[in-house]
């Protein structure tokens, strides 16, 4: 940890047992940890000053009026202020930002993550403020793969790797983008410097201009300290703006300034600062579809498109299951301390035709969870769902036909009944992943793959209510 060690870390949480992990986790590491119930007990431990305080909103007698962090901030405007906290909802993160927090950690979290959070947090004092989004420098990519398409994508990464053109990185979720992004680092010129991923999807829209660029103290309710944006962070290196497409309209015309002029300001302020960075985006939407719906910008699209790779879904790319099975296999056994286990001939031909609709992520997460529960059978029960998860041509024209059968009048605008069906479509999918959530809408919107942003909106407009218990 260097500096870092030595460092006194404030915890006020009412969980006990959290607290006796973080002691046992962070003091051999030479940190001075205090550790407090509430906040009334952790203002006699604010001498000697702790260089980052990390809070429970929750905790103490100060939970019910739900002042605490303004509080906090009010007592200790010097210190940064992390909030440790079961709630993922994008409103609880932005309420927490807006009342002083440097940076918000959900829990459950490891010891590596605060590891993480506590290094960029110091290292990002003295005006420079950073959150964690992905600010360490890249590993070296395990990228494997035999299909001839993506060896056409490591040739063209290699072909470009003294250049610092954008790269737009598309295809399905869990393809792979990600690998493709730090890839595309790793070979060029750049790849000892600082990779920085920002998953545009995940950052509310009320932050990510702040995220992305900055902001002066002042320059809004909770900007209680400057904080740099990620492409001052990433200055020097490359900088992977995931789900480019889930930007707001006013914050793609700044990016598209970034990229014109090559230079931005932070919220706030003024002062241009010279973007030295590489770009890489990457979405699994169409955005020429986007582009004629209005959603994106289609200067900024050309200005993106200039080196341009789509990643083959898994089930396009046989050739490369099996050594990602393989590879897999090898990691996790390593990362749980299991004996590695060679899959039985019918498991590899089972892995080799089935259809993988969630791509590598699937995969690698079926295979982990192989490795952990060591059950063949739960393995086999998924590999072998019929059709793969996927309707026949019949089924689907079945279901079409049933579809028919229920709407009122007698248009047969082809335009108007693909609008109904996907509606149709659409909402029951919605009302079904709110129901299997418990109407946790962000978790809803990670289950059906859309931004919570979208899911609102989609609720809004469908009309969804949640049932009540005796429904």
């Amino acid at each position: 940890m260097g500096s870092a060690a030595g460092s006194r870390l404030l915890f006020v949480d009412d969980e006990v047992r959290l607290l006796r992990y973080v002691s046992e986790r962070l003091e051999p590491l030479g940190y001075d940890v205090a550790t407090c119930r509430s906040w009334e007990e952790a203002q006699e431990s604010l001498n000697p000053r702790p260089a980052i305080i990390f809070v429970e909103p929750q905790a103490g007698s100060n939970s019910a009026n739900g002042n605490l962090l303004t509080q906090m901030r009010e007592a200790v405007k010097d210190v940064p202020i992390v909030v440790l906290s079961s709630a993922r909802e994008p409103e609880c993160i932005v309420e927490a930002l807006r009342k002083g927090a440097s940076d918000y950690v959900c829990k459950p979290f490891t010891a590596r993550d605060l590891e993480s959070v506590i290094e960029q947090t110091l290292s990002g004092q003295n005006g420079t403020a950073q959150t964690s989004v992905s600010l360490r420098k890249a590993t070296k990519v395990e990228f494997i793969h035999s299909h001839p398409k993506m060896e056409h994508i490591a040739r063209i990464a290699r072909q470009i790797q003294d250049t610092r053109v954008p790269v737009l990185i598309t295809g399905e979720s869990g393809v792979g983008k990600d690998i493709i992004a730090r890839l595309f680092h790793q070979e060029s010129l750049l790849g000892d410097r600082q990779f920085v991923k920002v998953p545009c999807a995940a950052i509310p829209s009320e932050l990510i201009e702040s995220e992305l660029f900055g902001h002066k103290k002042g320059s809004f309710t909770g900007a209680h300290i400057d904080r740099a944006g990620k492409f001052e962070v990433a200055r020097g290196g490359t900088i992977f703006l995931d789900e480019i497409s889930e930007m707001s309209a006013g914050v793609q015309a700044k990016f598209l300034n970034v990229l014109q002029d090559g230079v931005f300001s932070p919220v706030g302020c003024n002062d241009e600062i010279k973007s030295d960075v590489r770009v890489i985006a990457a979405t699994n939407r169409n955005l020429e579809e986007d582009i004629v719906d209005g959603s994106f910008r289609e200067d900024l699209y050309y200005r993106l498109n200039v080196v341009r790779v789509e990643i083959p879904p898994l089930r396009e790319r046989r050739e490369d299951i099996l050594p990602l099975t393989e590879f897999f296999l090898e990691k996790y056994a390593r990362q749980y301390g299991r004996e590695q286990t060679e899959l039985s001939d019918e498991l590899r031909d089972l892995f080799a035709k089935y259809r993988w609709p969630g791509n590598v992520r699937e995969l690698e997460n079926l295979v982990k969870r192989y490795i952990v529960l060591e059950d063949e059978d739960s393995l086999r029960q998924v590999l072998t769902a019929p059709q793969n998860g996927h309707r026949t041509a019949e089924g689907a024209e079945q279901e079409f036909d049933q579809f028919l059968a229920l709407q009122d009048g007698d248009s047969w605008d082809l335009k108007a009944v693909r609008k109904q069906a996907v509606a149709a479509v659409e909402r029951r999918m919605i009302d079904r992943a709110l129901g299997k959530t418990g109407w946790n809408k962000w978790k809803a919107a990670k289950e059906l793959k859309v931004s919570y942003k979208t899911l609102l909106v989609k609720i809004e407009e469908y009309g969804l209510k949640r049932r009540s218990e005796g429904d």
